[in-house]
């Protein structure tokens, strides 16, 4: 019995100087918290989305982006911010579902127009992007 209980003994040891190595300080990195780097802000906006009511609301300080399925209101904002350098006042998200378009003599499904995800942002009177 004694025997077994050395090792363990043994092993507890080694257990504990092993955690108190892992336990040092790592160093931190500069990335910041949550924070995208100037690559991803382009992966956020995909494309202005440019339609004949998207072209109307852009003369009221309203324009309209296509963005990733994953992004949120706080990532659009930041995106718009370091891309175009102006200030949202407002953002809103539309999520637009995918929708089944059919055969009006056959009634079946012949294709099927993909979905998106838009934001309208809301600038200042004084403000514009620039789409070139």
């Amino acid at each position: 019995m004694a025997l077994f209980k050395r090792k363990k003994e043994s092993t507890n040891k080694e257990k504990s100087s092993a955690t108190a190595e892992k336990k040092q300080p790592e160093s931190v990195s500069d990335e910041g918290g949550g924070e995208k780097s100037g690559a991803d802000h382009s992966a956020v906006l995909l494309r202005p989305h440019v339609t004949e009511k998207a072209t109307d609301l852009s003369g009221r300080g309203v324009y309209a982006f296509e963005i990733d399925q994953r992004a949120n209101k706080t990532e659009v904002r930041v995106a718009v911010e370091k891309l175009y350098k102006v200030k949202p006042i407002r953002v809103n998200v539309v999520n637009q579902k995918p929708k089944l378009m059919k055969n009006p003599r056959t009634g079946r499904v012949q294709t099927k127009q993909s979905g998106m995800k838009k934001a309208l942002v809301y600038l200042k009177s004084g403000d514009k992007i620039e789409f070139v």
